[in-house]
């Protein structure tokens, strides 16, 4: 059994690999925590499901503060065991077609290269996160790049924080694109201009490349999406998680420290 953890901006995710699909613990992300106490976060999913004790772990994260205190509570808990933190540089077969490879996010870089390997290419990976992004593979596994939008969540809250009037909405989907109050049109700007936004994108993106790409969809607020999608083909909510066990499975050995 091995972990993943994936550390985002809003939510920090524990996936445990034993067989078949992954079972996830969610961990609010902030405020931050120390070593150990997320090495008792760890051991605590673990006691929880009854797993067995992990024998080496995989991490992204986002979030800087806590990349270092992660890695070390998995090393921890694996009981020394190899422990791979997913870069450019980690990722087998996977070739990035962008001006500087290492800025690209560990979460983009898992979600796509587990889009590419369960589904093939060219595909486009919408994640669904604090940011929204669009992320584009070629058939051969090139990432190309894609687009970075603020989320549902993160524009929902601007609206609130940078207005005099705008009320707070609960997030959920919204009846019609003609809201017929405040509540109902903020829901309808958010869910109908971000699902719009991605068409367009993708189709941006096709005649950019002479080429069509399948549309995979993952995230927390991929749900919330993806009836107004007017394209989709794949939904998979913890693609980022497979993904990252994709990478350790087929990384070389050497890449695990």
């Amino acid at each position: 059994m091995f972990i993943t953890i994936c550390a985002g901006n809003t939510s920090t995710y524990l996936g445990f690999f034993e067989d078949g699909e992954p079972i996830i613990k969610r961990l609010p992300t902030r405020p931050f925590k120390t070593v150990e106490e997320y090495r008792k976060a760890i051991d605590g999913a673990i006691e929880e499901f009854g797993l067995p004790s992990p024998e080496a772990g995989v991490l992204t994260s986002v979030v800087p503060a806590i990349t270092n205190p992660l890695k070390d509570a998995l090393a921890r808990a694996s009981g020394g065991g190899p422990v791979l933190v997913v870069s450019h540089r980690t990722v087998p077969e996977m070739k990035f077609a962008v001006k500087s490879p290492e800025l690209v996010g560990a979460d983009r870089i898992s979600a796509s290269y587990g889009a590419w390997k369960l589904y093939g290419g060219p595909v486009a990976v919408v994640d669904m996160g604090t940011a929204t992004t669009i992320n584009f593979v070629t058939a051969d596994g090139t990432f190309l790049g894609g687009a970075i939008l603020p989320g549902l969540i993160l524009m929902r809250d601007s609206l609130k924080e940078r207005t005099a009037k705008l009320p707070r909405v609960e997030l959920s989907k919204p009846g019609k694109p003609l809201g017929k109050d405040t509540e109902e049109s903020i829901l309808a700007g958010l869910v109908y201009g971000t699902s719009g936004a991605i068409g367009r994108i993708v189709e941006e993106a096709e005649l950019e490349r002479l080429e069509s790409f399948k549309i995979a969809l993952t995230g927390g607020y991929g749900d919330v999406i993806a009836p107004y999608l007017k394209r989709l083909d794949y939904r998979e909510p913890a693609l980022v998680l497979k993904g990252m066990a994709m990478i350790y499975k087929d990384s070389p050995k050497d890449a695990q420290t």
